[in-house]
């Protein structure tokens, strides 16, 4: 039986029990493989979690490998976060919350590959993950056998240029980030394949009842005839939260609620100082509601209340999860035409936005829009039922088999 040792980036457990789009994509890709007939063995590397060990024990073909920081590292971590936010007054603080952890648990991560011997090696999702390969020269023992499944922009190489060079395959979850990454690391096309990501559709396939619908608007004290705006993402800069609150005073129709719900990374007690920015921006304004963190398995219920969705990315995300995840939910979505995002909300699925200096208005605009014709809304919902049969996780677990040259039973 092959063995595949998949390399998670150790921010969040798998199984995503603190969230995370990329855990929630490795642990449904986990699920599949869990109910098909395909002969191989999972080896998952994992930030510890007791939740996430507990559920972990029930998996078959999947063995998870916990890494536990030690109580050095988690204070090292603390003093150098203290130092970023209240000394050096970092505006990205939240990046330094956890860098000796993750440092402690790629060392941990090289030792064990070194140990061990797996058929094949896959570094999910940061480039950070090469190291696991440098150090200890790890590269020359799964030479040819190491790949890297991309979903964001490279934000360096870490002096692992020559490591990267011969991976196997650099599996790139849009067009657009394969083109993007040929570029940036010069490589031959040969060594790019897309792999477009996928969802379990029968957990975002559901009908709610109108009691239901009244459920969760009552949770969040929304009326019936309010309409109701969902955003569901990370609680950070990128991902258009602060332009999103800020289109609010440009809407012609006042009669709504605005239900964030997301928080940054794992850490729900820190504050960043982007949420204390938006804060300000919606001070007097009740009529938007930050749910924090919600548990993955219930967000598909929140998408299915939506009037509408808003997820105003501003940065080039290669594929978010969120847009996906809504178009299964024939939610109507505004997003924007950036990054791989185009490749998934098509063919009117979506109104996409340019990312540009009116996007803000813009964003004002079309809600008005969505709110004065329901059948721009009943448009995107139609569009979105055909859309949403390319996202199946079967296919995308197929297609993942594939690109990793395992077979397909």
């Amino acid at each position: 039986m092959s063995k595949i040792a998949i390399v998670t980036s150790g921010f969040l457990p798998v199984p995503a029990t603190k969230g995370g789009a990329v855990e929630n994509l490795i642990i449904n890709l986990i699920n599949q493989h869990e109910k098909s007939n395909v002969e191989t063995e999972f080896f998952v590397f994992s930030d510890y979690d007791k939740k996430a060990e507990e559920i972990a024990k029930s998996y078959k073909k999947t063995k998870f490998i916990f890494i536990k920081p030690n109580m050095l590292v988690n204070f090292l971590d603390r003093i150098l976060f203290f130092i970023a936010k209240k000394i050096i007054k970092k505006k990205n603080s939240q990046s330094y919350r956890y860098i000796f952890r993750r440092f402690s648990y790629l060392n941990k991560v090289s030792k064990l590959l070194k140990k061990n011997t797996y058929d094949k090696v896959l570094l999910e999702n940061h480039p950070t993950q090469y190291l696991v390969l440098k150090w200890r020269k790890n590269y020359k023992k799964y030479e040819n056998k190491y790949y890297y499944h991309c979903h964001n922009e490279f934000i360096g190489t870490y002096k692992c240029e020559k490591i990267i060079e011969k991976t196997k395959q650099i599996i790139c979850v849009s067009q657009y980030i394969s083109d993007y990454l040929q570029k940036y690391l010069k490589l031959p096309e040969s060594s790019f394949c897309v792999l477009r990501n996928g969802i379990e559709s029968e957990k975002f396939e559901i009908s709610l009842s109108s009691k239901e619908k009244e459920e969760i608007r009552n949770k969040f004290n929304i009326s019936a005839d309010e309409f109701l705006i969902v955003f569901v993402g990370r609680f950070v800069p990128e991902k258009g939260i602060k332009e999103l609150v800020e289109s609010l005073k440009y809407l012609k129709n006042q009669k709504y609620k605005l239900l964030i719900v997301g928080s940054p990374l794992n850490d729900l007690k820190v504050k960043t100082d982007y949420q204390t920015e938006v804060d300000n921006i919606i001070r007097g304004n009740d009529r938007v509601i930050f749910t924090g963190y919600i548990e993955y398995c219930k967000i598909p219920k929140i998408y299915k209340s939506a009037d509408l969705v808003v997820l105003p990315s501003i940065c080039n995300d290669a594929a978010p999860l969120c847009v996906i995840e809504s178009l299964v939910c024939n939610a109507p979505l505004i997003t924007t035409a950036c990054g791989g995002i185009p490749e998934y909300a098509k063919e009117g699925s979506a109104i996409l936005l340019p990312r540009d200096c009116n996007l803000v208005e813009n964003i004002a605009k079309h809600i008005d829009l969505c709110v004065e014709n329901k059948e721009i809304c009943e448009n995107m919902r139609t569009k979105s039922k055909i859309m949403a049969k390319e996202f199946t996780l079967e296919t995308y677990y197929r297609n993942f088999i594939e690109s990793v040259g395992e077979v397909n039973e």
